[in-house]
C-alpha cells in the first residue's frame, strides 16, 4: 500500500458516507433526530464536522499502518495526509471560536455563563469517562491485572487523564496511543473555554484599562495552569482566532452575501487544496489564513457546491465527537489486536486495507450507538442540571426580593 494515495481517503470516505446513508434509513431514531433538529443556522459548519473528525481517523489510519512497517509513530510523507489530521484539528478550534464568541457577540453581558460551564462540562464527560474506564480495563487486561505502580500513583495517572493528559498507565508503555493520543486537544479546548469569560470582559465588555490588563494576566495564568504538564503552544491556540474572525464576518450582510457565491466556493476548494497539498503542518502562518478564509467562506452558509448539506455528512457531523474520541481504539482493536487474533499480518496491504474498511463501517456504526445513547443523554442532563440550578437560584433568593418582585 502506498501511504501518499489519496484514493484511500476517497474510498475510506465513500465508506463512511454510504454507511452513515444506510443507517439513516435502518435506524429511524436517525432519521428522526435530524428532522428534529432540521436546518440549523449553521448547517454548513454541521456538515464540515463530519469531513474534519473523520478526516482525523484517516490520517491516524495511514500513521498506524507506517508504525506496523518501522515501529515508529511518525507524521505520513504525504502532505495530503498529514494535513488531513492537522488542518482537521486546525478547523475544529476555528468552529469553537466561531461558535462561543458568536454567541458572546450576540448576547453581551446576558450571556449565561452557567448554562455554558455547565453545558461543556456534560458535553465533554460523558463519553470520555466510559472511554477512559475501557483504556484503564484494556491496560489492566493486557497486564493480567497485575498492579505494577503504588497506589497512590494510580490515582496521579487518574486524576492526569481526567484533565485529558495521558501519562503511562500502570507502565504499560505509550498508553496514550492505545485512543491515539486524540485527547491533546480537549486540553486547549478546555482552555479556551477557561479563558473565554476573562477575554470576553477584555475585548467585548470593556470597561476600563485596569479591568482589561487583570484579564490579560488572568488569561497567562491559565495559559500556564492548563498547560502546567505539556505547555500549551502559542501557534495552536492561534487556531481560534480564525474562528473569532469568522464572528464577525458574519455579522457584515456583504460578506455573508459574497461568501455564499459560485466564486467564494471555489476561492474556499481553492485555499484548501492549497493548503493541504503545499504544506505538511497546519499550525503555521501561511496554513492558517488559508483555513481561515475556507473557514469565513463555510461560516457564511457556503455548501461548497452542496458537498456540506446531504443528510449522510449531516449526521457524520451530529456523531463527530464520538468519531474523533472512539477513532483510536477502535482503530488499535481492529488492526493492531483483531490480527493477531487471527494469526494475520497487518503489514500486507491485502490485509490492512480490507480490515481499515471494516473499521470505517464499524467506526460510524458505534459512534452513531454512542451518540445516540450517551452524548445526547449527556447533554440534556446538562439542561436539566442547568434547569435545576436556576430553581435553587430562585428559591434561595431574601424573601424581601420575593416580595418586591
Amino acid at each position: 500500500m502506498n501511504e501518499t494515495n489519496p484514493l484511500i481517503a476517497l474510498v475510506a470516505y465513500s465508506l463512511a458516507i454510504v454507511s452513515a446513508a444506510l443507517l439513516l434509513r435502518a435506524v429511524p431514531k436517525i432519521a428522526r433526530h435530524l428532522q428534529h433538529s432540521g436546518e440549523s443556522r449553521y448547517a454548513s459548519i454541521d456538515g464540515l464536522r463530519g469531513y474534519l473528525a473523520f478526516g482525523v481517523f484517516v490520517h491516524h489510519s495511514i500513521i498506524t499502518w507506517i508504525f506496523l512497517r518501522t515501529g515508529v509513530f511518525e507524521f505520513p510523507p504525504s502532505n495530503f495526509y498529514s494535513m488531513l489530521g492537522q488542518g482537521s484539528v486546525a478547523l475544529f478550534f476555528m468552529i469553537t471560536g466561531f461558535l462561543f464568541w458568536g454567541r458572546l457577540l450576540a448576547q453581551g453581558r446576558q450571556h449565561d455563563w452557567l448554562a455554558f460551564g455547565v453545558s461543556r462540562v456534560f458535553r465533554l464527560y460523558p463519553l470520555y469517562l466510559p472511554l477512559m474506564l475501557v483504556v484503564f480495563a484494556t491496560v489492566f487486561h493486557l497486564q493480567g491485572w497485575e498492579l505494577k505502580e503504588p497506589g497512590i500513583q494510580l490515582l496521579k495517572q487518574i486524576l492526569a487523564w481526567l484533565s485529558f493528559d495521558r501519562p503511562d498507565i500502570n507502565q504499560y508503555p505509550q498508553t496514550g496511543m492505545l485512543i491515539s493520543n486524540v485527547t491533546w486537544t480537549l486540553a486547549y479546548e478546555v482552555f479556551f473555554y477557561l479563558a473565554l469569560p476573562l477575554a470576553a470582559t477584555a475585548f467585548i465588555f470593556r470597561s476600563n484599562w485596569r479591568q482589561i490588563l487583570l484579564c490579560l494576566i488572568g488569561i497567562y495564568a491559565l495559559y500556564q495552569l492548563v498547560g502546567w504538564e505539556h505547555s500549551l503552544k502559542k501557534h495552536f491556540i492561534a487556531s481560534f482566532l480564525g474562528g473569532i474572525a469568522a464572528a464577525y464576518w458574519v455579522r457584515r450582510p456583504q460578506l455573508v452575501a459574497w461568501g455564499r457565491t459560485r466564486l467564494a466556493s471555489v476561492i474556499a476548494i481553492v485555499a484548501l487544496v492549497v493548503a493541504f497539498t503545499a504544506f505538511n503542518r497546519a499550525f503555521k502562518t501561511t496554513p492558517l489564513f488559508l483555513l481561515s478564509l475556507f473557514f469565513v467562506i463555510v461560516a457564511s452558509g457556503n455548501t461548497l457546491f452542496g458537498a456540506l448539506k446531504p443528510r449522510s455528512i449531516r449526521w457524520l457531523g451530529e456523531i463527530s465527537y464520538s468519531t474523533y474520541l472512539l477513532h483510536g481504539f477502535v482503530l488499535w482493536l481492529m488492526v493492531q489486536r483483531l490480527p493477531l487474533a487471527l494469526h494475520l499480518d497487518a503489514r500486507e496491504t491485502w490485509v490492512y486495507l480490507p480490515l481499515m474498511a471494516v473499521c470505517t463501517c464499524l467506526l460510524i456504526l458505534v459512534s452513531s450507538a454512542t451518540f445516540l445513547y450517551i452524548e445526547q443523554p449527556g447533554m440534556n442532563a446538562g439542561k436539566r442540571i442547568v434547569q435545576w440550578l436556576r430553581l435553587r437560584q430562585k428559591d434561595n433568593r431574601p424573601v424581601t426580593e420575593k416580595v418586591a418582585r
